[in-house]
C-alpha cells in the first residue's frame, strides 16, 4: 500500500468509511474530533484525498491527487455491492466547484460515487463494528439525520433493543408517510447520473413492503419503450414497487382497463423515502406483451454503461442474472395461464 494514502473523511458516511479505508492501508487525514475518539486517531496528517458527501446524501465525491484517489475508488467498487462510479471531467469540476482547498488540475481526479441500497446497508454494517447504529442509518440519515441520532443515542443506553428501535425509526420516518393517495415521486436515476422523473404515483396500496402506484401517462401519440405501443391520453400505469427488490414493474393499460404491456426495469435494489422511491437503472429491461413470449431488451446499453465505467462487470452480469431468471419465470407463468 503507498504511503501518500492519506484522505479527509467528511459527512454521513464517515464512520463507515473511516472504518473500510483505515483497514485497508488509508491513513486518516485532520479526523473530526468525534472520528479521532472512536478510531484513536491521535497523529494529524494533510490529506491528499477529500472524500465528503454529495449535496443529495446519496454518495460522496472522491477528489484529489489522481493515484490515491482512484486507490479509493478501487477499494469501494472492489468492497462495496452495487456502487455506481463516475469521474469527472475538468469542466464539470470546475462548473461545481465544490471544494475550494483542491483544485483540479493535471494529476488530479475527481469522482462522482453513488451508494445505492445495497451499498448504504453494507456501509451500516460497517458503522455498527464501531458505534451504536440502527438498520437503515444511511438512508434514514438523509430524512431526518437529528431524529437518527436521538435513536441512536437510545441504542448506545440499550443495546437490547436494537430491532425494536430500528423498526420504529424506519416506520416512523419512512412507513407512516406511505398512505394511500399520497403522491411519490419515482427517482429513476441513470447510470450517467442523469435523473428521469417518470412522473408521479399515487399511491393505491402500501403492504408488507410493497407499494402499488397509480400513474397517468402523457406523450400521446409516441410509444412505449421497448413494447412499441402507442400511448394514448386516457392510457394509465400500475407500478409495483418492492422495497429492496431489483425488478420494478410497470403495467400499462388503456382508459377502459385493458393491458397494453408489462415493462419490467431491472435497477438496484429499490429504496423507499418519505416522498420517493429511489433506484439506479441498470439499462436492461424485460418486456412482455398480452399473449406473447417475455423478451429481455437493451443489453447493448448495459454493456454500454460497463464501457463507460459507472457499472462494474460484476453488477452487469448480476443485472443480466435477474433478467434471464425474470424472463423463465415469466414464461413459465404463460404457458400456465
Amino acid at each position: 500500500m503507498m504511503s501518500n494514502l492519506k484522505v479527509m473523511i467528511r459527512g454521513i458516511y464517515t464512520t463507515a468509511l473511516t472504518k473500510l479505508l483505515s483497514d485497508r492501508g488509508f491513513l486518516i487525514a485532520r479526523p473530526s474530533p468525534i472520528t479521532a475518539e472512536r478510531f484513536n486517531l491521535g497523529r494529524v496528517y494533510e490529506e491528499n484525498v477529500l472524500v465528503a458527501d454529495r449535496s443529495d446524501k446519496q454518495g460522496v465525491e472522491v477528489e484529489g491527487e489522481a493515484e490515491p484517489a482512484e486507490a479509493i475508488v478501487q477499494t469501494l467498487l472492489q468492497v462495496l455491492p452495487d456502487i455506481v462510479v463516475r469521474e469527472k471531467t475538468l469542466s464539470e469540476f470546475l462548473a461545481e466547484k465544490i471544494y475550494s482547498r483542491l483544485s483540479l488540475q493535471p494529476g488530479f481526479l475527481s469522482f462522482d460515487v453513488e451508494f445505492p441500497r445495497g451499498s448504504k446497508l453494507f456501509l451500516d454494517r460497517v458503522r455498527s463494528q464501531i458505534t451504536a447504529t440502527i438498520n437503515n442509518h444511511h438512508l434514514l440519515k438523509i430524512v431526518a439525520s437529528d431524529l437518527v441520532d436521538e435513536y441512536e443515542s437510545l441504542l448506545r443506553s440499550q443495546p437490547e433493543r436494537a430491532e425494536e428501535l430500528s423498526n420504529l425509526a424506519l416506520e416512523t420516518l419512512v412507513y407512516r408517510k406511505l398512505t394511500p393517495r399520497v403522491s411519490l415521486t419515482i427517482q429513476h436515476v441513470k447510470p450517467d447520473g442523469s435523473i428521469l422523473r417518470l412522473g408521479e404515483g399515487r399511491i393505491l396500496y402500501f403492504q408488507g413492503r410493497k407499494l402499488t402506484l397509480h400513474r397517468m401517462i402523457f406523450g400521446e401519440g409516441s410509444k412505449y419503450d421497448g413494447l412499441g405501443v402507442p400511448k394514448a391520453s386516457t392510457d394509465y400505469a400500475v407500478t409495483l414497487a418492492e422495497e429492496g427488490s431489483p425488478i420494478l414493474r410497470h403495467s400499462y393499460y388503456s382508459g377502459d382497463g385493458v393491458l397494453k404491456g408489462e415493462f419490467y426495469n431491472i435497477n438496484t435494489p429499490i429504496e423507499f423515502y418519505p416522498d420517493r422511491i429511489r433506484y439506479v437503472d441498470l439499462e436492461i429491461d424485460v418486456v412482455r406483451r398480452p399473449h406473447r413470449q417475455p423478451e429481455i431488451v437493451d443489453v447493448d446499453k448495459l454493456e454500454e454503461a460497463v464501457e463507460s465505467g459507472f457499472i462494474s462487470g460484476s453488477s452487469a452480469e448480476a443485472a443480466k442474472g435477474i433478467a434471464q431468471r425474470l424472463v423463465a419465470e415469466l414464461s413459465v407463468a404463460e404457458i400456465r395461464s
